[in-house]
């Protein structure tokens, strides 16, 4: 698959790609253009043949081929794969996939279950009944293409079989089980039925609420062929134009919340099923939308899934509030009780996350006691910037127990969360390489020059060879930025130099925060006056820049025979790389 991925990107030339949608211009070795992904009026999206990656240096929107495709055109990468590989004329491997005609059928199985499930719902009288009372209307029903499974134990099996459909395929897609004695019988019975389309507007899944008393009141399907419960989001297939217009998804609980807000013009809702939210739920968003309001119900466990939201949705770049319902609403009721402009409100009031967190606090706990300070500095401790700290602290300061003066007051409050700041960020070992390389590259102090000189002919490949040595060694380095950006580098090559131009290799290195780093110091030094000795230069002045303040602590302990010890060892490893390497300097030149 790599091999087809790498044939993908030599075929495909991404300035032809972009330019067929955007205007772009040559400016010097790159071209430029407004960019597509915010309201550019001053040319600031640059793309390059050599490295084969965009970039618009003012919204920071970044990547590659497959990369602008994904975000053009909101698909997930398979899609983007199979889309560059019809126009590269590349033929794809297909790893075992199922074929074309079983991709039929199961498809086939799923829109009759449907058709049977929506007949049943036009029989039952309970089920209309059922309907009438949660105030939902035809129109309703047949938007969302609602029905219901009837209680009876092989009736949807029965229809299934009399359709020419292998029940064995059917148990597979969550259709019917199968008892001791090898019978088949309906996993959906006595149910109002929910169809559970995906972004495409395929029909991967049923969800069926139970009419009655008794448990459980939800049936979701679970994983089958179709359907992976943590990338889809029910409501997708009809949110998607509202999603592309306001770039803002509202996101619910459950199947009656969605159909709420879409009733009451919320259009852009939608319910993460059988599952709570997760990370492939929040890189679908990602696909979609800037923004996304959490509107969970109002009790403790709304609460507390919200706060959980907040943590998986933030990482991925997407601006997040939560709304606050009045006590024991949530959407259906809140339209049922007030209307379209009850559920609107709602969502335009909703607040910032720490905003939010600190009024379900008042809303729980009295300033008098401790666990209040104890939730509310813990709240404190996870503020985005200092404005937002600070406004904070300013409030709280008048109710904190004990200072008559609110300036002191803020200072007190502003220590103890410097305290448990300082306490996570040990927890989680920030200072250490290997804490850096993960999902994406934590925002960090600039590289020293000589560090930029070092990299910068890495990326030459007249200087390479000579670069390469020093590039993999991440103790070289003096900022933490620049060992993590050496770490990715040996991570993904391993002891074997990378040949040819950028382009041709920049893809093996993860994470993609780290690529776009290396290709923003290709943009930027790239063709600067770089010769052999420079780099060399750089190489010693970064071994006697990290070495210094080494040998001025052990220095000062030479009454230790240990230190002593040690400081001779290390002014022996100080001499720098170049100089260790067999053969005679003048070689290198």
């Amino acid at each position: 698959m790599n091999d087809e991925r790498d044939e993908i990107r030599r075929r495909v030339d991404l300035v032809s790609l972009v330019g067929s949608e955007i205007p772009l211009k040559r400016n010097g070795k790159t071209f430029k253009g407004l960019c597509p992904f915010h309201d550019d009026r001053n040319p600031s999206f640059t793309v390059s043949a050599e490295t084969g990656r965009y970039k618009c240096w003012s919204c920071g929107e970044s990547g590659d081929v497959f990369t602008w495709v994904m975000k053009r055109r909101n698909v997930d990468f398979a899609e983007a794969l199979t889309t560059l590989a019809k126009l590269a004329g590349v033929t794809l491997t297909t790893r075992g996939g199922p074929p074309a005609s079983q991709r039929q059928e199961w498809a086939s199985a799923m829109e009759d279950s449907l058709a049977f499930f929506r007949s049943q719902l036009q029989r039952s009288t309970p089920a209309l009944e059922y309907c009438a009372n949660r105030n939902l209307p035809k129109d309703v029903l047949d938007l969302w293409e609602m029905g219901y499974a009837p209680d009876v134990g092989d009736a949807l099996a029965s229809h299934l079989k009399k359709g020419g459909h292998s029940l064995t395929e059917c148990k597979s897609l969550f259709l019917v089980d199968q008892d001791a004695r090898g019978g088949y019988f309906d996993k959906f019975r006595g149910r109002l039925m929910f169809p559970i389309r995906d972004e495409r507007g395929e029909l991967v899944a049923f969800g069926g609420r139970l009419l009655g008393t008794g448990n459980p009141k939800y049936i979701n399907s679970g994983d089958t062929p179709l359907y992976r419960k943590s990338r889809v989001l029910y409501g997708m297939n009809l949110a998607k134009v509202a999603l592309n217009k306001g770039r803002q998804a509202v996101l619910v609980e459950g199947y009656l919340d969605v159909i709420a807000c879409h009733r009451a013009g919320v259009t852009q809702a939608l319910a993460s099923l059988g599952t709570s939210l997760a990370e492939d739920h929040a890189k679908l968003l990602a696909r979609w939308t800037d923004e996304v309001v959490i509107l969970y119900d109002s009790d403790a466990a709304g609460q507390k899934a919200s706060a959980r939201a907040v943590g998986i949705l933030q990482p991925e770049a997407l601006r997040v509030r939560v709304a606050l319902m009045p006590e024991g609403d949530d959407p259906d009721t809140l339209l049922n009780r007030d209307g379209p402009a009850g559920v609107i409100a709602a969502v335009k009031g909703a607040l910032l996350p720490l905003d939010y967190q600190l009024q379900a606090i008042d809303a729980r706990l009295s300033p008098d006691t401790d666990q209040y300070w104890v939730e509310a500095v813990e709240a404190l401790a996870d503020a985005e910037n200092h404005l937002e700290l600070d406004k904070h602290l300013v409030k709280l300061a008048s109710r904190y127990p004990g200072f008559n003066d609110p300036r002191a007051a803020q200072t007190a409050l502003r220590k103890q969360v410097t305290l448990i700041r300082r306490t996570k960020k040990a927890v989680h070992e920030p200072g250490k390489v290997g804490a850096l390389i993960t999902t994406r590259m934590v925002p960090l102090a600039p590289l020293h020059s000589a560090e930029v000189v070092v990299f910068t002919a890495f990326l030459t490949e007249e200087h390479r060879e000579l670069a390469w040595p020093f590039v993999c060694k991440a103790d070289l380095f003096l900022t933490a930025r620049a060992a993590a950006l050496s770490t990715a580098i040996s991570t993904g090559f391993g002891d074997a130099m990378p040949t040819g131009p950028v382009g041709n290799w920049l893809h093996v290195i993860e994470p993609e925060s780290a690529r776009q780093e290396l290709d923003d110091l290709i943009e930027l030094f790239h063709g600067k006056n770089l010769h052999q000795e420079a780099i060399l230069q750089a190489v010693e002045r970064l071994h006697k820049e990290r070495m210094t303040p080494r040998f001025s602590d052990l220095a000062n302990k030479q009454d230790d025979p240990d230190a002593k010890n040690e400081f001779f060892l290390r002014l022996v490893k100080s001499k720098p790389a170049y100089q260790q390497i067999d053969g005679p300097k003048d070689s290198l030149f």
